[in-house]
């Protein structure tokens, strides 16, 4: 693969798996295949992971590994060319993955810093999805001892959650080769061609009918436009800015306030979020689309492949307080995970056809997104520093990571720190138009403020504002 700034060796990754077929894309291909389509030509739409390699484990058998993972997972081993004008999944029974090597003998911190450039690189290179399989790997070997790869794989093969199943699958794999025990059996899985198939049939479109009925009663409920209520005022340049956060103390509050609530960590992350929106856009309804996971199997959960999608949710901020809201969004949640997987052409007919009966298209703009890898997992219970939590608040670690032409009026999203175990990773993007950037950044900050106040009352939802050192026009100092 070219593009690269640094020298990279290419070999491949031979595998062989248990058949070959063609079949239509899945209701989740279908919806990255649109997202594609609409972006300038030539951008990326994928995902790098990190892996370990442990002692012992030579370049060989990193190849040997990288193909058992394509062998057992259809997903990375699917091109998806056009037959008779429209897009397929494509599955080789055999074939290799390319595999990249970077090497390098000066200073620790000098290749970690050239492997960060090229992990971005890596990931900023689209793929000819006609021609080519939808993944890549990339090996950092420093003195002459492979150390650790990154994991490449197309949006259109595989979601977040997915790809780092498959790095979990791949980790594991290297460990038992560096034990010199056989690779972990494979559980019960479902491969995206199967899962094609169950979609076009009877019981398929039924699922996919339900889902659209809930779909169409939320575009039928959602207000119009979240901030119809807000003045536009003069976009920065570019007009879209996202700010990042990284939290030492989200994590810990969540767990608390979801073991005082009786819920989840996910719910708690969700009504935080909703209530500060409700703040910054002054209204006390809003829409939110959740990103809907639609792993509710055990075979679904071991699965690579496209599988999350969104549904629109309306979120009721009246309360009046804290603890009412947290209780509205589970079960909004619920339900929206409930009729979360549906045929997405149908769901955009539903879409069009509740935007001509209303006169203009419903609030579809504004996102929440729980990256992390199980947040419905019982967090531990880890007590909570206050020098620790005065110190996130006084010096919050806040940067912008992306400006540009094009996005989302308010995109939050909560994830995993990879190299920090424990810590929590705020995104929001903003239209600058309705969000300045002060407010964006004030927003993040936000979030950690007000689950301290939490911690300490149950608020109403008229106090999150002051909680949380916001509200429109007035920032309260960092």
């Amino acid at each position: 693969m070219s593009g690269l700034t640094a020298d990279v060796r290419w070999q491949p990754a031979h595998f062989t798996g248990s058949r070959a077929l063609t079949e239509h894309l899945t209701w989740g291909q279908v919806l990255v295949e649109r997202d594609i389509r609409r972006m300038p030509p030539g951008t990326a739409y994928n995902v790098t992971v990190p892996v370990l390699i442990p002692e012992g484990v030579d370049l060989a058998m990193v190849c040997a590994a990288v193909g058992a993972l394509a062998g057992r997972f259809e997903a990375l081993r699917t091109r998806f060319p056009r037959r008779d004008g429209r897009l397929v999944q494509e599955v080789l029974d055999r074939g290799s993955i390319p595999v990249g090597v970077f090497s390098g003998t000066g200073p620790a911190e000098q290749f970690a810093a050239t492997a960060r450039d090229l992990d971005e690189q890596l990931e900023a290179t689209p793929f000819d999805h006609d021609r080519e399989l939808p993944m890549r790997v990339l090996v950092y070997v420093h003195a002459g001892v492979p150390r650790a790869l990154v994991l490449c794989i197309s949006h259109l093969a595989a979601d977040l959650q997915s790809s780092r199943l498959a790095a979990r699958v791949l980790a594991e794999m290297l460990a038992c080769r560096a034990a010199g025990r056989p690779d972990p059996a494979a559980p019960e899985l479902v491969h995206p061609a199967d899962l094609a198939a169950f979609e076009r049939s009877p019981r398929g479109r039924k699922v996919s009918a339900a889902a659209v009925a809930h779909l169409r009663r939320q575009l039928d409920a959602v207000p119009l436009d979240n901030f119809a209520g807000i003045r536009p005022v003069d976009p920065a340049e570019p007009r879209f800015w996202r700010g990042v956060l990284d939290s030492p103390v989200s994590a810990p509050m969540l767990g608390a306030l979801a073991e005082r609530y009786r819920t989840s960590t996910a719910t708690v992350a969700l009504a935080v979020t909703a209530a500060l929106l409700g703040v910054v856009a002054e209204t006390d309804r809003c829409g939110l689309l959740l990103v809907t996971g639609n792993r509710t199997t055990a075979p679904l959960r071991a699965s690579v492949g496209t599988l999350t999608q969104h549904m629109p949710a309306v979120v009721d901020l009246t309360g009046p307080a804290f603890s009412d809201l947290v209780r509205h969004c589970w079960i909004t949640a619920v339900r929206s995970f409930r009729h979360g997987r549906f045929d997405p052409v149908d769901g955009w007919a539903a879409l069009a056809e509740v935007s001509r009966e209303r006169g203009a298209e419903p609030e579809i703009r504004c996102f929440f997104n729980d990256m992390r890898g199980a947040p419905e997992t019982p967090p531990a219970a880890v007590s909570l520093d206050p020098d620790e939590v005065r110190r996130a608040l006084a010096e919050p670690s806040f940067r912008w990571t992306e400006r540009r032409p094009a996005g989302s009026s308010f995109f939050m999203e909560v994830g995993d720190v990879l190299d920090a175990p424990g810590h929590l990773r705020w995104t929001l993007l903003g239209d600058t138009t309705l969000l300045p950037p002060d407010l964006i950044r004030a927003v993040l900050v936000g979030v950690d403020r007000t689950l301290l106040r939490l911690l300490d009352t149950d608020l109403l939802l008229s106090e999150v504002g002051e909680a949380a050192g916001l509200h429109r026009g007035v920032v309260a100092p960092h």
